[in-house]
């Protein structure tokens, strides 16, 4: 995840935490970097995000956000096209 603050992928511009979904912290649930989110200001505890890359994305509901800014999640299962109405960007 190592990328320029100005270098965005297509997908990067839809999901709002660019992660890789297979990696998990030492409880199991998925994890990303505070910087890697499109919007850092609405990545907050019990939050559901689009999160992913040009591999998959999923809505995931943001468990914890440590201070050296890694962001803990838990993937929702079911497709993004399920769980999409749980997003909400109105409120952002």
């Amino acid at each position: 995840m190592n990328r320029e603050m100005n270098e965005q992928t297509p997908i990067d511009a839809e999901v709002d935490l660019v992660a890789d979904l297979n990696a998990q912290d030492d409880e199991g649930n998925g994890w990303s970097l505070l910087r890697d989110a499109r919007d850092p200001s609405r990545v907050r505890v019990g939050r559901m995000l689009l999160a992913g890359n040009s591999q998959a994305t999923a809505v995931v509901r943001v468990t914890a956000v440590d201070d050296d800014g890694q962001v803990h999640f838990v993937i929702l299962p079911r497709p993004v096209s399920k769980n999409r109405h749980l997003l909400d960007h109105a409120s952002a």
